[in-house]
């Protein structure tokens, strides 16, 4: 071929190539412009009591607190990874509000955008680029975002501090508010701004329908003082406990092991324990299969996991998966087994984003 003819062709086609690109580029351009820009705004307090009056009078329930990961939601080791790797930076850019639920200036006064906007409440998290967040978040927190998801958060609107209104108090007055009285409204109105896909799980599963909420196994009854020196009485817990903890993984992981006919070793994780799919969020599970020879040496081995896949950009098939459980399904692993006698463990652990949690469940069976 003529070496100029050649060089025209390489051209066009390079130039043909590039034009995807460019839509793309274009296309994903318009899309972060339209989104309206991420702005924090001061936090909506009480007129007469600072923020730090709160943890200080009711030092029982802040202790729990600053246990938690409503504590943590900005400092915790999950967001040391998020801004050393730039990810927070980058989802600034494309105007993804991040801090907007890890550190809110105001939960409660929500209700009134949701009318006046004929839009729901909460967001689903997702890193892809393309993706608007669905509904209406919290407004990010300029002020004291370090200590993430707070007592004035979530207690205090622009009408004053809101509780249940049970035991009034000389200190300050409290709004009693129907989302801190029943367990059914606080997870629909309060939990869903955040945590939205988890309570859409929960609507539809049968717990919703026995009546345990998210509060039977996040914020579950203890006896226990509301403020310091006072009495011991049953109240709601404010550890929050979650996915972080370990205790309450095993507890939901509800996995077991048999040697089956045909020489094969099945694992089954049931998720009858979680009112949402499990894992949650963009974590995984992990389930490691091995069979040992009597003498301990490997035989084989199969490894599977269980989770949401989504990537920065392509938002599709098979860039993006989902292998999470379900509420009311189970997933089943099959390992074959040689000939002999052995023995089969298997290894649960849970992936917490980049992190790889401690192993949550290990089960072993002889052949």
């Amino acid at each position: 071929m003529n070496p100029r003819r050649l060089l025209k062709t390489i051209g066009v086609a390079l130039g043909l190539a590039c034009i995807p690109l460019l839509v793309g580029g274009g296309v994903l351009t318009v899309k972060i412009l339209s989104r309206p820009r991420l702005v924090a705004v001061p936090s909506t307090t009480h007129s007469a009591l600072p923020r730090q009056a709160c943890p200080e009078c009711h030092a029982p329930i802040a202790a729990e607190w600053r246990e938690s990961y409503h504590y943590r939601s900005l400092t915790a080791a999950y967001w040391a990874d998020v801004r050393g790797l730039g990810y927070l930076r980058f989802f600034e850019r494309m105007r993804k509000p991040c801090v907007n639920c890890h550190a809110p200036a105001n939960v409660l006064d929500l209700a009134a955008s949701r009318a006046s906007q004929d839009a729901a409440v909460g967001v689903e998290c997702s890193p892809n680029v393309f993706r608007d967040p669905p509904g209406i978040v919290p407004a990010a927190r300029s002020d004291d975002v370090e200590l993430g998801v707070d007592c004035t958060a979530c207690h205090v609107s622009t009408h004053g501090i809101a509780g249940t209104g049970q035991r009034p108090t000389s200190v300050h007055e409290t709004r009693a508010d129907l989302r801190f009285q029943d367990s059914v409204v606080t997870s629909e109105a309060l939990c869903r701004t955040c945590h939205v896909s988890a309570v859409e799980d929960w609507e539809t599963s049968r717990l919703s329908g026995q009546g345990v909420t998210c509060l039977e196994c996040h914020m579950p009854r203890v006896r226990a003082a509301s403020v310091a020196g006072g009495p011991e009485r049953l109240r709601r817990s404010h550890r929050f406990a979650a996915d972080k903890d370990e205790r309450m993984l095993r507890e939901a992981v509800n996995p077991t092991l048999e040697i089956v006919a045909g020489r094969e070793a099945r694992l089954r994780i049931t998720n009858d324990r979680v009112g949402h799919h499990l894992p949650s969020g963009g974590n995984f599970l992990s389930v490691r299969m091995i069979a040992y020879d009597s003498a301990g040496g490997t035989l084989t081995e199969r490894t599977e996991a269980f989770g949401r896949n989504e990537t920065i950009v392509l938002g599709f098939w098979p860039f993006n998966t989902d292998t999470r459980i379900p509420f009311g399904q189970r997933r089943e692993i099959r390992l074959p087994l040689p000939d002999g006698h052995g023995t089969v463990e298997a290894v649960v652990r849970y992936h917490d984003w980049m992190r790889v949690r401690p192993v949550v469940r290990t089960l072993t069976e002889a052949f």
